[in-house]
């Protein structure tokens, strides 16, 4: 109860701020004995409801009057499992450097405090704060492994991105700061939105001095706002921290490279020697999860397009193209990172305790979930329209196909063998190569394609001339490299590979 009150009470810093004391409060239900007509249904009350149950999340919703916008009355839902959600996300992305966060059960302390910041979360749901998905990306990648900087400014300038803990410090990074706060945005926030304008005489007075606060924080990253649900922006993703998502994601990886060792020990319990492994199987699954969301961070800035509000009066673009070192760095990571088998992620003793058969298909679909990620249709076309209006600007699709291909089958030249979860991604490429060559592209519905992207019309864009020269490209150097593969199954697999292109490029 304690830190449930205090998440509600850390939105005082900002309610000072736009001139406000103790303007945000949290106590006790009264019992029937101090107050028989209390009910948590009376409109008068805002309540944070407990729910027994094992879903793992929480909810800040809101109830305002559809006339003036005032909010009116609010109910946080709080389900019991959240705390098994923070713990999970608390030790894969703290451990590596975290004694506290080592192990399956937390002190009273450290649990008290990671449900403050979700209440604290929550609240600023309830005071009318959306998510805000570009806040982490205000902050310079580096400026996290500092603890200075992180004590003064938190993990990101918002409470409100889901930034939840900081997976870029190292464990050399002492006394760094692990999660976000009520931080410089969601101050301005607050005051923009509640702040008294005693100097305004009309609505249109106080819209026009509103109007300039957001003008004098124009092109500081700390004030830009990112929507939830774009999935093509680079800087404002979920899960999410800093400025550079190969930089940030390096700096994680090499925190779960140092986890998965210790995994076996840290999800065991002294006092429960005869316990199961569903705990290390959890865990290891969130070590998965958690190398998946870095890919996926890595792979938006492939096609990426900033999407930047601006008002009429500013005469600059809303939106622009991920510059062409940035996808070509995002390209060069992935192919490092996991095209290249990780083995790293590969570890035997967890396995032979956690199941009987599903590694190959674990890896493979991380792997193929980036690969058709990489080649899906509308990154594709925003790939090919960045070339359209910046010409040698741009990264091509070219160029993304050459650098893919180079990275997927580089044992090609050279006749090396080709190991199992290699030789399933080379499948997996020519599969997809294939369904661009002879498929529709799937439909965007009219009313989304203003957010989802636009319709791709797949027999008149570049795409299947491009995959086409892929695919011939390929024909001519895996027919090369068959006579120099001295291993039996490289050999078989590749022989089945050129079956396999001949096929697409001459179905009869």
């Amino acid at each position: 109860m304690p830190y449930l009150i205090a998440g509600v009470e850390d939105w005082n810093v900002a309610f000072e701020e736009a001139g406000f004391k103790n303007a945000i409060t949290a106590k006790e239900a009264p019992s029937p004995e101090e107050d028989p007509g209390w009910s948590p249904e009376d409109a008068r009350y805002s309540v944070i409801r407990y729910f027994a149950s094992d879903i793992q999340n929480a909810y800040g919703p809101h109830v305002s009057d559809p006339r003036s916008g005032e909010i009116l009355e609010s109910d946080i839902g709080w389900y019991h499992n959240v705390m098994n959600l923070l713990r999970n996300w608390y030790f894969v992305q703290t451990a590596a450097l975290n004694p506290e966060a080592q192990g399956v059960k937390f002190k009273d302390e450290i649990m008290g405090e990671l449900i403050r910041f979700v209440a604290a979360h929550e609240v600023g749901h309830t005071i009318g704060l959306p998510h805000n998905f570009a806040s982490s990306f205000a902050y310079p990648v580096d400026s996290l492994r500092s603890a200075t900087f992180t004590k003064e400014f938190g993990t990101a300038p918002s409470i409100m991105d889901y930034a939840r803990f900081n997976y870029i410090a190292q464990p050399e990074d002492e006394g760094v700061s692990l999660h976000p706060q009520v931080g410089p945005y969601d101050k301005f926030s607050v005051a923009w939105g509640y702040r008294p304008i005693l100097e305004a005489r009309t609505p249109e007075d106080e819209q026009a001095i509103l109007d300039q606060w957001i003008v004098e924080k124009n092109g500081d990253p700390i004030y830009r706002y990112g929507r939830q649900g774009n999935s093509y922006d680079p800087s404002a993703q979920s899960e999410d921290l800093g400025d550079n998502a190969m930089k940030a994601s390096a700096y994680g990886i090499a925190n779960l490279k140092r986890i998965v060792p210790n995994l076996h020990e840290w999800a065991a319990e002294e006092d429960k020697p005869f316990k199961n492994y569903d705990d290390l199987e959890e865990l290891y699954g969130q070590v998965v999860t958690q190398f998946n969301r870095y890919m996926g961070h890595v792979r938006t800035n492939v096609g990426g397009v900033y999407e930047i509000y601006r008002s009429s009066g500013q005469a600059e673009p809303v939106y622009t193209h991920a510059d062409r070192n940035t996808q070509q760095e995002a390209v060069r990571f992935l192919n490092e990172e996991l095209f290249k088998t990780p083995t790293w992620i590969i570890e035997e003793e967890i396995v032979a305790r956690t199941q009987d058969f599903g590694l190959l298909e674990r890896v493979r679909s991380l792997q193929v979930t980036s690969l058709n990620g990489l080649l899906d249709w509308g990154r594709l076309g925003r790939v090919i329209e960045n070339q359209a209006l910046n010409g040698k600007e741009a990264y091509t699709i070219l160029e993304l196909f050459e650098d893919l291909r180079k990275g997927l089958w580089t044992e090609l030249p050279n006749g090396q063998a080709i190991d199992v979860h290699r030789r399933s991604l080379q499948r997996a490429h020519l599969a997809r190569l294939e369904e661009l060559l002879t498929k529709e592209a799937p439909e965007v519905p009219a009313a989304f394609r203003s957010r989802a992207g636009a319709q791709i019309n797949a027999a008149q864009s570049d795409i299947r001339p491009v995959v086409r020269a892929e695919l011939k490209t390929l024909q001519r150097q895996i027919s090369a490299a068959i006579p120099r593969t001295a291993e039996r199954i490289s050999k078989i697999h590749l022989e089945d590979a050129l079956e396999r292109v001949n096929k697409v490029l001459d179905p009869k």
